[in-house]
């Protein structure tokens, strides 16, 4: 009886025994899990602390890209407001100088008309010197 309570005891100690060594195994098993989840956590904190810089980096450019966008805009509405002036400044000289040319054309036949009223009052004066001349000549010859 003993020694059949013996072999029964020396059963359940292989079995403890197996038990035991697939405990020890399941535990360097965690151990090695978790090693490698460490690990993971480790690289993915150093991506995460890249990813951050990353991340702010790209504000900043942003924020530059925003600022160089607002002094843009305003660059070409005070371009826009420039070209409306000098619109109204061409629209203003196109004008004057549809008045000059006007007035020009005007001059041009003025001074047309008097060559043209010059011209007949010459050929009149060279008639009448001529006149005066024949005149001139007769009485010379009566005398």
């Amino acid at each position: 009886l003993l020694s059949e309570e013996l072999g029964l005891a020396n059963e359940k100690i292989v079995a403890l025994e197996d038990v035991l060594a697939e405990k020890e195994s399941k535990i360097v098993t965690l151990g090695e899990s978790e090693e490698n989840l460490k690990k993971t956590l480790s690289e993915k904190s150093a991506q995460f602390e890249e990813s951050t810089e990353t991340n702010s980096k790209l504000e900043s450019a942003l924020s530059e890209a925003n600022d160089t966008i607002t002094t843009l805009q305003s660059e070409v509405s005070s371009s826009a407001e420039k070209i409306k002036f000098l619109s109204e400044d061409i629209a203003n000289v196109r004008s004057e100088n549809a008045r000059l040319v006007e007035r020009a054309n005007q001059l041009e036949s003025s001074f047309t008309d008097s060559s043209k009223q010059l011209s007949i009052e010459v050929t009149h004066l060279q008639e009448t010197v001529y006149t005066l001349e024949d005149s001139k000549s007769a009485l010379s010859d009566e005398l």
